[in-house]
């Protein structure tokens, strides 16, 4: 029984190790995922600037045209207009984001505080079975003195019948030499018997 407390003990601080394990692997993952993320928030905001002065280039350079050829003024408007589309896309790309990584942060915060508290149901644990483990050598240093005191008795108990053995021959003998006497005096009885 002692054995088995033993071994699910030791099965429950795996599984817990275990469980452990994989938090921690998984908080890693979401952290290089949200590193990742942020890396590429930052490439989209260079991209946007970028954007910004193509497009302040495209503004100017419409301008020109505008003045030098009134022919292209509606092909220049339509490329503004897809420009800030493009621009508007972005924005929205950026915000929606910017919304994944917050909620990869609040996911993150939320999976240390799970961890955090595994740990202490862990250590909790840890304390129980270490209590249970100092009851266990508790009972188990009372067993040997039990089984040592036990060994004591049948050592006593097996002296007491090797003496019990030696008085019981001692007896039978005395019981042999009185046969004999008796024998003796009744052949005396009846030798006199006889004479009489």
């Amino acid at each position: 029984m002692v054995e088995e407390s033993k071994i699910a003990r030791v099965n429950d601080n795996l599984e817990s190790a275990f469980t452990i394990h994989n938090l921690k692997e998984e908080k890693n993952k979401l952290d290089a995922n949200y590193d990742k993320l942020v890396q590429d928030v930052h490439q989209l905001m260079d991209m946007q600037e970028d954007r910004v002065v193509d497009f302040s280039y495209l503004q100017a350079d419409h301008t020109y045209q505008q003045e030098c050829k009134k022919a292209e003024m509606a092909k220049k408007d339509a490329d503004k207009q897809k420009l800030n589309q493009k621009y508007e896309i972005l924005c929205n790309l950026t915000s929606a984001q910017a919304t994944v990584i917050q909620n990869f942060k609040f996911k993150n915060m939320k999976e240390k505080e799970l961890l955090s508290e595994a740990k202490m149901n862990l250590e909790l644990k840890n304390a129980e079975f270490t209590k249970f483990e100092e009851k266990l050598s508790q009972e188990k240093l009372e067993l040997k003195f039990q089984a040592a005191d036990l060994l004591k008795g049948k050592e006593k108990h097996n002296e007491e019948k090797y003496m019990l053995k030696l008085k019981i021959v001692e007896l039978m003998k005395a019981e042999e030499d009185l046969k004999e006497k008796i024998k003796g005096i009744q052949a005396i009885l009846h030798n006199r018997t006889r004479s009489m």
